[in-house]
């Protein structure tokens, strides 16, 4: 394939782009999403009010993205990928408000030591410990499911990408990738009932890990001129992220109340393709609305806000009984305002110093 120069040169620009400016504003407006949907009862809503879970799909492709994006690019400047700096990032980044939460909610039910919960609690720490609950029907500190995927992929993929040649770590995602698509058409479902207690009830096999490595694809096609030059060709448009995001709205309204499947595939597809869209020019035709700066400094606090909402909406609804319209309305905004104030504050406290840190490990870290 010929590559103009008007390409090879948004191509370089692209390899220098650090902070992609319209990927906090999607972070953002997942969030939103999730906290939507675990505050507001969804039993009347029209399809789209029923589906904010899928904003965890679009988290999972930003970081399948983004994370092989700055390992291949500390390749191409350091000439390898230093696992011990990975790994330090990582756990600098992920594991301090993690552990905190946890020993919140463990501070908590020792004081109500007599809750049912509290038993629940401890029976399922274990798994919560070893970023292992996607595997379990976890109850207390459900959305740690989601963390233990993400936890899970990023010890599998840096090793992944030393051992393997490209040839074969494309070969081993697509096994993967049919695979999880075997588990979200239900092939497996005999399989999977007989093996894994409480399968139908697990998240992981819900969701699959399928965004995951659809983001881990785009990240090494567009790193190459040739892969870059074919979605720069295809969606390198102003207005191709809005027609993107509107054909994602007409999935996310169609009436079904199992969108496994095709359904669940194509919209984890029209995900990837907003975020390849977002990405290939940073004047994208949403660029001016995801990167206000509200939606930018939420969307860089969304880790915290997503560890911290489900403590913040056990409190409020102390405070708010959400048993009408306006009331509902209250508790979505009070989750939301209080979240966000948590997680800055986790930030700037904890978070923040702790990321100073981060070079002293893997001199050539990206």
């Amino acid at each position: 394939m010929k590559i103009s120069q008007n390409t090879t040169a948004a191509y370089h620009t692209f390899q220098s782009v650090r902070f992609f400016g319209s990927l906090d504003g999607l972070r953002a407006l997942s969030i939103l999403a999730v906290l939507w949907h675990h505050t507001i009862p969804l039993q009347d809503a029209v399809p789209i009010g029923q589906r904010g879970f899928l904003g965890v799909d679009l988290f999972f492709v930003i970081s399948g993205f983004l994370i092989p994006t700055l390992l291949l690019r500390e390749r191409e400047r350091w000439g390898e990928i230093s696992l011990a700096g990975f790994y330090w990032r990582r756990f600098l980044r992920i594991f301090p408000p993690y552990y905190l939460v946890l020993g919140i909610y463990a501070a908590i039910f020792l004081v109500l030591a007599q809750s049912g919960r509290a038993a629940t609690y401890w029976q399922e720490l274990p798994f919560y410990l070893t970023y292992t609950s996607n595997w379990i029907d976890a109850d207390v500190f459900g959305i740690a499911w989601s963390l233990a995927c993400e936890e899970q992929f990023y010890l599998l993929l840096p090793p992944l990408m030393i051992l393997l040649s490209g040839r074969w770590l494309a070969v081993f995602g697509l096994f993967f990738l049919v695979l999880n698509q075997l588990v979200n058409f239900g092939v497996l479902d005999g399989l999977l009932a007989a093996v894994i207690p409480n399968a139908e009830h697990l998240e992981v096999l819900q969701a699959t890990f399928t965004p995951i490595v659809l983001g881990v694809f785009l990240a090494f096609l567009m790193n190459k001129p040739q892969g870059y030059s074919l979605i720069r060709s295809i969606l390198g448009y102003r207005w191709s992220v809005i027609i993107i995001a509107i054909a994602l709205l007409v999935f996310l309204m169609m009436p079904n109340d199992d969108i496994s499947g095709m359904h669940r595939l194509v919209i984890q597809m029209l995900l990837t393709l907003l975020v390849s869209a977002a990405v290939v020019r940073e004047d994208n035709g949403f660029a001016g609305f995801l990167q206000l700066a509200p939606l930018r400094r939420l969307g860089r606090v969304s880790y915290g806000v997503y560890l911290y909402h489900l403590l913040v909406l056990d409190f409020s609804l102390r405070l708010i009984s959400p048993d009408a319209p306006l009331s509902q309305a209250l508790l979505l905004v009070t989750v939301i305002i209080l979240s966000w104030l948590v997680a800055e504050a986790s930030f700037r406290f904890m978070e923040k110093p702790l990321l100073r840190l981060r070079g002293r490990i893997g001199s050539h870290s990206a």
